[in-house]
């Protein structure tokens, strides 16, 4: 398995969906309608070129530790800056303050 370069990309969008991650204890995976990606000043960005928040609908499965999503359910905003790994968009495991925004609503903070 060849690992991704270092790379961090801030998504934000409308959760669509949250589950336990299948492989990784203590992980959910948020499935997201992305409104928004930006590189992260210093890091390669490999994922905003692939993400079309103009797609209606567009889902994008990302990998989040449990204890950072609080009661975050569909319908609630997310921003985080997130990273492509080899097992695809996986969430910051302990992100600068003011990184990663959460709110119980359908428009952004």
């Amino acid at each position: 398995m060849v690992a991704a370069p270092p790379n961090l990309t801030v998504v934000s969008g409308r959760v669509l969906a949250r589950r336990p991650h299948d492989a990784l204890r203590y992980w959910d995976v948020v499935t997201l309608e992305v409104d928004g990606a930006a590189p992260v000043p210093g890091f390669r960005d490999l994922l905003s070129g692939n993400l079309k928040p103009e797609v209606s609908g567009f889902g994008l499965p990302v990998a989040v530790h449990r204890d950072l999503l609080g009661d975050a359910r569909p319908g609630w905003h997310l921003r985080l800056r997130v990273k492509q790994t080899p097992n695809g968009p996986m969430a910051e495991r302990h992100p600068p303050p003011g990184e990663l925004l959460i709110a119980p609503t359908t428009t952004a903070p």
